[in-house]
């Protein structure tokens, strides 16, 4: 029976002869055989390096431009609240006659300073208690409080909450510097915030992780430091006034007339100059001029025919050297049909 079964496999399935069918047709690639999977092997690592390192780059820019973010916007929301404390502060100098001193050191008035701490507080949070903490000590625009607790117990959260999470992990980012502007002598009314975020991937071989850096500065709105005084006498001279009203007509063509209305103080003397392209114009009517009872003076000259299309300038320039004023104006010709030239 086993014979006959051996017999049966051989004729039905000619496995010898498969078989060198097979060797005879792939003899010809008998010594290239693998070199395909080996390229394979050897490229593939190197170009999934490279998506990588690009795919790392995006991230980092990405992350980059989101701290950024974040640390405008706090820093734009932190400004936006400086302008009602010191407003908190004249108000208080104001009720205890002071005004004069609405903002000392701590030594020299500490109750004043406590109150004005008190009422910095009503402001929403986390800027009441930062203020509130400022007046209670320095507020000179070199204070660093990223390192004080106010700085990590408050400020960060507020910080975090600016972030995008999609993009950063926000109980990543930590303050690096917080600079308060100086509401004492108003010299520099400025505030800074300086923010570093840790990079969730290690360098390699190195083992160290990323740090990344963003840093915001804002002139905050506070009043000057001296105020104008608006009417007020004094032994200085009053500062020179001259405004050019108009230049008629607009724009001015070639071979017409001009005519330029200046204001300044009644009986002053004031000189008009007129730049063009090829230099001072020379027309009469320009030059010295005396302002009348209401200050105002008006020159009339003849613009030439051959005057360049463009922008031109005029000088009103007072005789005594007081100062002078500039205006630009436009010569264009008009075309044959009426139209103007471009």
């Amino acid at each position: 029976m086993a014979t006959v079964m051996k017999l049966f496999i051989w004729r039905v399935i000619p496995i010898k002869r498969c078989a060198r069918r097979i060797v005879g047709r792939n003899s010809r690639f008998a010594g290239s055989s693998g070199s395909i999977v080996l390229e394979a092997a050897i490229v593939m690592p190197l170009i999934l390096l490279a998506l990588l390192a690009f795919s790392l780059l995006i991230s980092l820019c990405a992350a980059q431009m989101a701290l950024q973010s974040a640390a405008s916007q706090s820093l734009l929301q932190l400004s936006a609240h400086i302008r009602p404390v010191e407003l908190a502060l004249e108000e208080i100098g104001k009720n205890k006659g002071e005004a004069e001193e609405a903002v000392r050191p701590k030594k020299e008035l500490p109750e004043w300073s406590e109150a004005a701490a008190g009422a910095a507080e009503w402001l929403p949070e986390p800027f009441g208690e930062v203020f509130s903490s400022g007046l209670r000590g320095d507020w000179g625009p070199a204070r660093d409080i990223a390192a004080t607790e106010l700085g990590r117990s408050i400020m960060e959260p507020f910080i975090r909450r600016q972030a995008n999470p999609y993009l950063l992990k926000p109980e990543a980012i930590s303050l690096l510097r917080l600079t308060l502007p100086d509401l004492q002598k108003k010299e520099k009314p400025y505030a800074g915030i300086a923010l570093t975020y840790e990079y969730p991937i290690a360098v390699p071989l190195l083992g160290k992780r990323i740090q990344l850096q963003a840093y915001a500065y804002e002139r905050v709105w506070v009043s000057d430091a001296l105020a104008a005084a608006y009417g007020a006498s004094n032994n200085e001279e009053d500062p020179f006034f001259l405004q050019i009203v108009s230049i008629n007509p607009s724009p001015v063509r070639p071979g017409r007339k001009a005519t330029v209305v200046a204001l300044t103080e009644p009986g002053k003397t004031i000189s008009l100059g007129v730049m063009y392209k090829s230099g001072a114009s020379k027309a009469r009517n320009l030059g010295d001029a005396t302002a009348d009872e209401n200050g105002y003076i008006s020159w009339t000259w003849h613009v030439s025919g051959n005057t360049t299309p463009g922008v031109w300038e005029v000088t009103a320039t007072a005789a005594d050297g007081g100062g002078e004023k500039k205006m630009h104006f436009l010569v264009e010709k008009k075309q044959a049909d009426g139209t103007e030239e471009n």
